[in-house]
């Protein structure tokens, strides 16, 4: 054998180590996010509390850190190891990085089947989180909308609907800032998935324009016909970055303008029911924090909301159904935002002896 094949021998061996051990994954750091970027200030956000900075600071850093770990370690348990050691507030936000770069780690492909097998059905407690990543993916993709409503007619019928939040965000966050037309691609969308669109763009501007209430009022008052699916978004943004200081949330949800209150409501709703699945226990932990008042208003709210999901799918409704259904059922129920309820008298909702013990008390 010629130096010249020993030489080919060579790098063919190098290169299936490579191929099989998974190290050529680290070539894709080039493709990673800058974590020194992704904090307050040099997005421009206005927070300016200790406190606030560091908690929105760690946030987008675990989100940024979730995404570089799945697009460039070798080892495909690397983000899950990760997220599993940060505190219980950033986990989500790490799993939900990790969902944006599902794509890029399969090399673009994404099929809906393999996204919810290897990723929702693994690990349910933070499928909202999954689903909200695969559609910030193709947001900074800038796919277009109708190639977004393939694949999310693909996915889970209700849940897969957070693709098009992840979306919403993605535009708003970004790209709002910069130009002011920014959201005439979410025009694209057909049906409710533009809706569902325009909640994401609530969260992103709950983000953008938090603690400034007025400021936040009217970038929501901006958006006409879709304000209440944005106040919808900020209530859910509002309730799952502060799961463990939901007083201060809702004081601050209390001055949104009374015609928003009900999809606030909605959102606070669907942002503590997210977090009560990522971590039961530390939910549990932060709702000993709230008054008996609150805290049973939170508890029902979940119940609710976790029962008309059952009810929808079973009747083979979609997504806006459920939503449609909770803020009905919170309206006349739950005073707002969840201070205390209001009727206990509630069909078709199975309250658990937990609860039955918190509405006792």
């Amino acid at each position: 054998m010629g130096y010249g094949a020993y030489i080919l021998v060579g790098c063919a061996v190098v290169a299936a180590v490579l191929l099989v051990s998974g190290w050529w994954r680290l070539a894709f750091r080039a493709f990673g996010i800058d974590t020194a970027a992704m904090t307050v200030t040099p997005l421009g956000l206005r927070f300016t509390a200790r406190d606030d900075v560091e908690r929105i600071d760690r946030i987008l850093r675990s989100f940024a850190d979730g995404f570089n770990i799945m697009i460039s370690s070798p080892s495909n348990k690397a983000w899950k190891r990760h997220a599993a050691g940060l505190p219980s507030l950033y986990q989500p936000f790490a799993h939900e990085g990790a969902a944006m770069g599902y794509t890029l780690r399969r090399l673009g492909r994404c099929r809906p089947r393999s996204f919810e097998r290897e990723l929702v059905h693994a690990d349910p407690a933070n499928r909202y989180l999954y689903y909200v990543g695969l559609g910030f993916w193709a947001g900074m993709r800038r796919h277009a909308p109708v190639r977004v409503q393939r694949l999310v007619a693909e996915l889970d019928a209700l849940n897969g609907h957070l693709c098009f939040d992840g979306y919403g965000f993605k535009c708003a966050f970004f790209d709002l800032p910069v130009n002011d037309h920014a959201l005439d691609c979410l025009d694209g969308f057909e049906g409710y998935a533009r809706s569902a669109a325009h909640q994401g763009v609530g969260r992103a501007l709950w983000f953008r324009q938090m603690p400034e209430i007025e400021r936040l009022v009217e970038a929501i008052d901006a958006l006409g016909e879709f304000a209440q699916e944005a106040a919808a978004g900020v209530g859910l943004a509002a309730a799952f970055v502060n799961p463990d200081r939901l007083d201060q949330a809702c004081r601050q949800m209390e001055r949104l303008p009374a015609a928003w209150h009900s999809a606030c409501h909605l959102g606070l709703c669907f942002g503590l029911k997210a977090r009560s699945t990522t971590d039961p226990l530390q939910f549990d932990r932060d709702l000993a924090r709230l008054d008996v008042q609150r805290r049973a208003a939170v508890r029902l709210s979940i119940e609710a909301c976790d029962a008309i999901e059952r009810s929808v799918r079973r009747d083979h409704l979609d997504y806006q159904a459920w939503r449609e259904r909770v803020a009905r059922w919170m309206q006349e129920h739950i005073d707002y935002p969840l201070v205390g309820v209001r009727d206990l008298r509630v069909p078709d909702v199975d309250i658990t002896t937990q609860e039955a013990v918190y509405l006792a008390r």
